[in-house]
């Protein structure tokens, strides 16, 4: 049996494959990452119900991870390989970015999990994963005698506004935050950013309806769902330079690793706002690079509409590592 986790800032999901069908869990349980002190009780927990023996065990974590410790970026964790090991009763337990992971899962996704919103040459050659969530990830797949996936934490590189309005964007956010970075744009958090910038510089007015559900409900989900509805003008610019701002760090992500085999788009926000994705905002901004422009034409861009990519990514690491094969 193989034990597969993703663990987010929000969620914690851990699930049991069969070795030979790691593309559909067998059980699955999502946990509330901050309830829990650490991801070693969480899986302690899941194995108590589940009394089964586990081959091997992969965990993609939103943080970077060095020598088999991670120290989570939106919680405050520090996970240990070598403490997993005792509660997952095997040597073989890996700990992975969370991209990382996501990576992993290109190679076994179905064409049902993917839609194209940039068109582009299919080639066997590098590739780029980006996801905007509770944060903002990215990793890179490197083409040589395989594919083989690498974390980055290009999230946290420095935001690089492309016009007058994000300049004024990025000053209105530097002071906010000490470091700011493309996370404060592309995350949940930052469609708040966002919006909060339009409106406190009297850019865009908002409809009373929308602050009213802002009180209630998540206010990132609530400025999507009125963008998406047009139902509200601060909404419809905030989702505008939140889609621009995504195609133009996709494409900087495409140039950084010549990922001309492909940029592939994961995370939870995008599925729920592609119409928005699939659109002449985003593509203009992937492919606004100046003399690099005709590159960018040929790569093509692909949403994952699956929510179960990091998953599926670890389960197919351990598999490798059942099976003894490397992964490094």
């Amino acid at each position: 049996m193989l034990l597969a986790g993703d663990t987010g800032g929000t969620k914690t999901v851990l699930a049991l494959f069969d070795k030979d069908r790691p593309g559909e869990p067998l059980h699955e349980e999502r946990f509330p990452s901050a309830t829990f002190s650490g991801l070693q009780e969480i899986v302690s927990s899941y194995l108590e119900k589940h009394q089964v023996k586990v081959e091997a065990a992969c965990f993609g974590l939103a943080g970077p991870v060095e020598d088999g410790v991670c120290k989570t970026i939106n919680l405050p964790w520090t996970v240990e390989q070598k403490n997993l090991v005792s509660v997952v009763g095997t040597e073989r337990v890996h700990l992975t970015n969370d991209l990382e992971a996501m990576a992993w899962s290109v190679e076994t996704l179905q064409p049902k999990d993917l839609v194209c919103i940039h068109e582009g040459r299919e080639v066997d050659e590098n590739r780029g994963v980006i996801a905007a969530g509770t944060g903002l990830g990215e990793a890179g797949i490197w083409y040589g005698t395989r594919y083989h996936p690498f974390a980055s934490e290009g999230g946290h590189a420095d935001f690089s506004p492309q016009s007058h309005e994000e300049d004024a964007l990025l000053s209105f956010l530097r002071n906010k935050y000490h470091h700011v970075s493309w996370e404060r744009v592309l995350s949940g958090p930052g469609i708040e950013n966002i919006f909060e910038f339009l409106v406190n510089t009297y850019r865009e007015k908002p409809s009373q309806a929308v602050l009213d559900k802002m009180k209630e409900e998540i206010p990132a989900a609530v400025i999507t769902a009125a963008a998406l509805d047009e139902q509200c003008p601060a909404c419809i610019r905030t989702m505008e330079i939140f889609v621009g701002l995504y195609g133009a760090e996709a494409g900087n992500l495409a140039l950084k690793i010549m990922a001309v085999g492909g940029i592939y788009i994961g995370g939870g926000i995008a599925p729920k706002i592609l119409p928005l994705l699939d659109s002449e905002t985003f593509r203009d901004a992937f492919r606004h690079k100046g003399r690099l422009q005709s590159v960018l034409k040929k790569v093509p861009v692909y949403v994952i509409m699956t929510n179960r990519a990091p998953l599926l990514g670890a389960a197919h690491v351990a598999k490798l590592l059942s099976e003894g094969q490397p992964i490094f």
